[in-house]
């Protein structure tokens, strides 16, 4: 028998702050672990997550923070604001965990811009027609095939090293993103390498 599919709808501003809480808990041990008490249930959260990252177009804005703000203290002054319960600060706190990382992928030729324009958004750079200047040619002479690079870090709350060569005989683009990052932000540049 076939499940039925079930809607649910939030306002925009729900949406915005339960998509920014899902990415500072998801992958955060204590979190991890509170649902390890239920598997089954990350079906649904990433289902959830996916749905959220692709929908709420703030999440990539340079006043990202400023918006979240705005929408948090609308849902908390709105007339039906329920009784929230206390949350543990340890969910949010071992989320910060940083450690080395490289994260590789492929995207289109045409959105070399936007993906690092993305990927700058993400860590409060504030990427401008210099930065896209400073990528006029820079691709011509590369080649992942023999490893030569276009190397470029985009340097805000913390440093990300972006490289980038031509895959041959094809549109698209070999990418690498490296820096300190914590899961919840490499997961967020899986999710910008994904979508370009």
């Amino acid at each position: 028998m076939r499940e039925p599919i079930l809607t649910v709808t939030f306002s925009h501003d729900q949406a915005l702050v339960l998509s920014d809480w899902l990415y500072r808990v998801i992958g955060s041990p204590a979190f991890d672990s509170f649902v390890a008490d239920d598997p089954s249930v990350w079906s649904s959260l990433y289902q959830l997550d996916g749905a959220l990252e692709t929908t709420v177009p703030e999440i990539f804005a340079a006043d990202y923070g400023e918006r979240l703000g705005a929408a948090r203290r609308r849902l908390l002054d709105g007339p039906s604001r329920p009784i929230r319960r206390p949350r543990p600060t340890s969910m949010v706190a071992d989320a910060t965990e940083s450690t080395e990382r490289t994260i590789e992928n492929w995207i289109r030729e045409d959105n070399v811009m936007a993906t690092l324009e993305h990927l700058s958004s993400l860590i409060g750079y504030p990427y401008d027609g210099a930065d896209e200047d400073a990528l006029i040619g820079a691709l011509d002479e590369t080649d992942d095939e023999t490893d030569r690079w276009f190397e470029y870090p985009l340097c805000g709350s913390q440093v990300l090293t972006v490289r980038l060569a031509q895959a041959v005989g094809g549109a698209v683009v070999s990418i690498q993103v490296s820096g300190v990052m914590d899961e919840v932000l490499a997961a967020r540049v899986e999710t910008v390498l994904d979508l370009l």
